[in-house]
């Protein structure tokens, strides 16, 4: 006999009603095993659906083999006929996007209490591996199960190896099966992939083969009030204005700081500090300085390049070294322009007072690169004729050891920050500031994940930089900081594929490896 469901841990969840007693029925009976059994009313918040996942898990002393989630009562055809089905029923909680939300948050509870005794991630939960059951109607999910719900077979595995999700498709039958049979289906799954599975459990060969290692190149911008002095000076800013940047120093920056800590990784950032708020909000940069972060240069007066004369740049530049020379006690390696506006005379400043690196540029999105000498670009006049203006444009070497003072760039980009999406300046030209926060996270998950699948090019060793840049000013806000915090722990739990980084840190790995070159 298949032992597959024989003494085992099960899982069980569904709406109330015979089907699921049935099932579990057949489970108890015939194959002695131990069911936590979890009735679904609907509708049911996330909130309260977690708490019953929660007690369930629990009474199996948290070791579960199997969870059978029966998702059969997402199909009209299942309960009353058409016609004695009220039309708002179908407008209401039923279909597609109910039934992928019922279930995902099942499996998103059932998760989350796995890791919940693991604080460095997925891959230090529990040792024994174990599968997932979805039974249901793929027309209600799609057919093919919908992108979602594929996106778990990476996703389980990170607990282990062996982890896998399967659903099976009960249109297959013909008819309803009864409990009986849909054990026989689901015990199918462990000595062979039966025709009506359509698995979920296993990665191509391609991403099996080699694991990337990541450095997390987590920045803060910590603008608070020169935002609104420099490249955000408008005639039209008002106090409301300023408050905000009041806030950014004496409120969203402890918050920030105080999340990195719970996150133990408030020693593995940079944070770009303007002169201007070194020197307003002395003591919140002082924790910071404190909590072991590296401190990068950020303007003084968040001011443009293009504002000033090369000359008033650099004395913008000295004064900062020496504030932040005093506050720290050491001498200052790194520089991200304001509003990345970095021009040549910036970059032959950072290199005659020998700063490690810059983050100003997006030549790559992924990977350390020596800071390119660009000629100036070449504007069109459209007043001369045409033949003046179609030439190639003169693109410096960014690969090659230079010549010079060795800058390192690590790249950054309007994607990986917070601030344009969801910080709102009524005066600041192409200001947002009302995308959804999830709008965001999601953004941030869809870039890592394609570096994850397809950084295999032998160059690059499979491995690449994960750039992000938040401000007090945006992430420090309540309704923001909830996501970040999350997505920072969504980070760490990638465990030891993914380790947080200084800048310095990385571009001193990055000569390392150039001069193995």
């Amino acid at each position: 006999m298949n032992s597959a469901f024989k003494n085992k841990q099960i899982l069980l969840s569904g709406s109330p009603g015979a089907p699921i007693l049935s099932l579990q029925t057949v489970l108890v009976e015939n194959f002695d095993n131990n069911v936590a059994l979890i009735k679904l009313d609907k509708p049911i918040t996330h909130g309260k659906m977690g708490h019953q996942i929660d007690s369930a898990v629990g009474s199996l002393l948290g070791s579960v083999d199997h969870f059978l989630i029966d998702a059969r009562s997402q199909l009209h055809a299942t309960k009353d006929p058409i016609w004695e089905v009220p039309l708002s029923e179908w407008d209401q909680d039923d279909g597609v996007y109910s039934a992928r939300q019922s279930v995902l948050g099942q499996v998103k509870s059932f998760l989350q209490y796995r890791i919940k005794a693991a604080p460095r991630g997925p891959s230090d939960c529990l040792a024994n591996p174990f599968t997932i059951h979805i039974i249901g109607y793929a027309s209600i999910f799609g057919e093919p199960p919908d992108s979602v719900l594929s996106k778990l077979k990476y996703d389980v595995l990170r607990f282990h190896q062996d982890a896998s999700v399967h659903f099976l498709n009960l249109e297959r039958e013909g008819s309803e099966p009864s409990a009986s049979r849909i054990v026989e289906l689901l015990r199918e799954t462990a000595p062979r992939q039966a025709s009506n599975l359509i698995t979920l459990s296993r990665l191509p060969s391609s991403i099996d083969a080699k694991k990337p290692r990541v450095k997390i190149a987590l920045s803060f911008d910590f603008d608070a009030l020169s935002a609104f002095i420099g490249t955000g000076d408008h005639p039209d800013n008002n106090l409301s204005d300023y408050s905000t940047g009041t806030f950014s120093g004496r409120v969203g920056g402890r918050r920030l700081l105080h999340m990195l800590k719970k996150h133990q990784v408030a020693d593995k950032v940079t944070w770009f500090i303007p002169g201007h708020t070194m020197e307003t909000f002395e003591s919140t940069v002082k924790e910071i300085v404190a909590s072991g972060a590296e401190i990068g240069l950020h303007g003084y007066a968040h001011e443009g390049a293009y504002q000033m004369t090369p000359a008033q740049e650099r004395d913008v530049l000295v004064k900062c070294m020496e504030v932040t020379q005093r506050l720290t006690g050491k001498r200052v390696r790194g520089y991200r322009a304001p509003m990345y506006q970095l021009r040549e005379t910036t970059i032959d400043l950072l290199r005659e007072f020998e700063f490690l690196y810059d983050s100003s540029l997006s030549h790559h999105d992924s990977q350390p690169y020596f800071t390119p000498s660009d000629p100036p670009f070449k504007r069109i006049d459209y007043s001369q004729p045409a033949s003046t203006w179609m030439e190639p444009a003169q693109v410096a070497e960014m690969d090659a050891w230079p010549a010079g003072h060795p800058l390192v760039e690590i790249p950054t980009g309007w994607h990986n920050e917070d601030m344009m999406a969801m910080q709102y300046f009524p005066h600041v030209a192409n200001s947002q500031g009302f995308v959804d926060v999830r709008v965001v996270e999601q953004r941030w998950k869809d870039i890592f994940m394609y570096l994850w699948e397809n950084s295999t090019d032998d160059k690059e060793g499979g491995s690449f930089i994960f750039p992000l840049l938040m401000h007090p000013d945006t992430s420090g806000m309540a309704h923001v900081i909830g996501m970040t915090d999350r997505f920072v722990g969504w980070l760490r739990g990638w465990g030891d594929s993914v380790e947080f980084h200084t800048f310095s840190s990385i571009a001193r790995g990055y000569l390392d490896e150039q001069k193995k070159v």
